[in-house]
């Protein structure tokens, strides 16, 4: 066992004997102080049996090559220089996860939820959120849910009963709600909704259905955020559906086939912030942890340009550094901040190059500096 191992595993014995107190406490007292913005981190959960196939693979053989090892995740295992095994859908995993994501200061993941029907396997890229809904340890980290613009909402005749089903998830109390009752929900590659529903009409019926539905069950109007690439484009569509806010997944850089270095990274994030904040829009502004998916230039994944450039790996002190800023971007600008909160590109995002999760070379060092940024910013807005 590493050095990095056995950190991981002495942390999640002394959380889980100590019942998880210090996270619980904690969110209690972020209550009391409401101007410390959300930190929201995205779950990308592929880590169980891949999208594509019926048995292990896929996202799972990127990391294989012994290059890539620095980014298994904890619960991953080395089967040799060239093959790993990475799965995550088991209880006691998730149950360590979300011991793991409290102890660091998260106050939600943002899933990424397919309809079981959107596509063949679908159902496997829920395994994770089904095992964080049934775990007894869910209330120590909150969540909310990123839904897809296409396909993945599953067929359009079931869309009354999906809504349904995403209202009472919305019920729950441990769903992020923001603005008093509003419960938090992000959207990504809304270019496909229109064309999905087949034309604007019957794409903003859909979302006034979720609206109403959520509201006739006693919560607000859920505050839907774009994800985008782009903020003018954004912009435009979020006005065309009625939406609330401008947010992105992540800020990939160019195309020449370079590393770049992290603090690049930094500050494509923030022109980002700065672009999003002139188009006059509502906002939620990502960190990028990361982006380097060399591991997925492989034939299996012909969309990815194999030209893309990447970032140089973030130490943790940078990346906590960067999301301090990100915390104080959004308390100097709340006239287009108001749901007060920040989101991390990725907590599992390995092969694509974001991820906060512990891992096997690193251990919690990630979310140890994260913890670290969080209590500063409390010992000072008490000193104020």
């Amino acid at each position: 066992m590493t050095r990095a191992a056995a950190s991981l595993a002495c942390l999640a014995m002394s959380i889980f004997t100590a019942g998880y107190a210090a996270p619980v406490d904690d969110r209690g007292d972020r209550e009391q102080r409401p101007e410390r913005p959300l930190i929201g981190a995205i779950r990308w959960d592929a880590w169980t049996h891949w999208a594509g196939e019926t048995g292990w693979g896929g996202y799972e053989k990127c990391l294989g090559p012994e290059q890539w090892h620095y980014r298994l995740p904890f619960y991953a295992k080395v089967v040799s220089d060239k093959d790993v095994e990475i799965r995550a859908d088991t209880r006691e995993v998730m149950d360590e996860e979300i011991a793991y994501a409290a102890a660091g200061g998260l106050d939600y993941w943002a899933f990424g939820w397919y309809h079981p029907r959107g596509w063949e396997h679908a159902d496997n890229m829920t395994k994770s959120f089904d095992l964080y809904l049934a775990s007894e340890h869910r209330s120590d980290i909150a969540y909310c849910l990123i839904l897809f613009g296409g396909p993945h909402l599953g067929p359009k005749d079931q869309w009354p009963a999906t809504v349904d089903y995403l209202v009472e998830r919305f019920r729950e109390p441990n769903y992020v709600k923001v603005l008093g009752n509003r419960p938090l929900v992000y959207w990504f590659s809304m270019e496909e909704f229109v064309p999905y529903w087949g034309g604007e009409e019957a794409a903003t019926a859909s979302l006034d259905l979720l609206r109403e539905r959520s509201v006739a069950a006693g919560l607000g109007d859920p505050y839907m955020v774009l994800m985008c690439f782009w903020p003018p484009q954004g912009a435009e569509l979020l006005g065309t559906l009625g939406l609330d806010a401008l947010s992105a997944y992540a800020n990939p850089p160019g195309n020449d086939n370079r590393e770049l270095p992290y603090a690049d990274c930094v500050a494509l994030n923030r022109w980002f912030w700065e672009e999003c904040k002139g188009t006059g829009k509502q906002f939620i502004p990502t960190v990028n942890a990361g982006w380097d998916y060399r591991p997925m230039k492989r034939a299996e994944f012909p969309d990815r340009d194999p030209q893309n450039d990447w970032f140089a790996e973030a130490t943790p002190d940078e990346l906590a550094s960067h999301l301090a800023g990100a915390l104080q971007w959004v308390k100097e600008n709340p006239g287009v901040c108001e749901a007060n909160s920040v989101m991390i590109y990725a907590w599992n995002e390995l092969s694509e190059g974001g991820w906060i999760v512990p891992t096997l070379a690193e251990g919690t060092a990630r979310l140890d500096a994260i913890r670290r940024i969080i209590d500063a910013g409390a010992a000072s807005d008490k000193d104020e």
